[in-house]
Parts: structure tokens; sequence; C-alpha cells
């Protein structure tokens, strides 16, 4: 099948419901897990110390050993990258 569109607007149109709909399902799930099944509004931000977007920055256990200065370094970089993700997909849209 030819899934071919000029404007990209129509991408998700032709792609179909179902791929969209496992999109906001892993979406979905991913959510749910790094809030520990808080998904209501009511009982989403009932954690104080929970931060947005904070899931973890070393999840492999690579930053052992290193100091607070290169960690930040690192951290910057990735937040940086990001940004440049961001920017990158703006321009392609």
């Amino acid at each position: 099948a030819d899934m071919h569109v000029d404007d990209s607007n129509l991408a998700p149109q032709v792609v179909g419901v179902s791929a969209m709909l496992q999109i906001v399902c892993a979406a979905g799930i991913e959510e749910w897990r790094t809030n520990n099944g808080n998904v209501t509004m009511e009982t989403m931000f009932a954690n104080q110390d929970r931060a947005p977007g904070a899931l973890g920055f070393d999840p492999m256990g690579m930053m052992k050993g290193k100091s607070e200065a290169e960690i930040n370094d690192l951290k910057l970089k990735e937040i940086k990258n990001g940004r440049l993700a961001m920017l990158a997909i703006g321009g392609m849209i």
C-alpha cells in the first residue's frame, strides 16, 4: 500500500486509528508506570516530592564514581540535546 502524503498533517489519517491508539496507549502505560498508578487529576500531583520529568537521569547506573559537577554537566548536555531535537522536528514539520 502506498502511504506517501504530500501534507504531513494528513499522516495520522494515512496510518490509521490503530497505530495512533498504540502510541496513546504506550504513553499512558508509561505515565502510569512512572507515576505509581496515579493517573487521575486528583491523585497525579498528590506526591509533593515528584518533579515533572524527573524519571531518573541514570537508569543504567553509569554515573557511579562521577563528581556532582560532572553529573550536572551531563544533565545540561542532555537538556540541550533535547532542545535541539525539538527545534529539528519543528523544522521538519
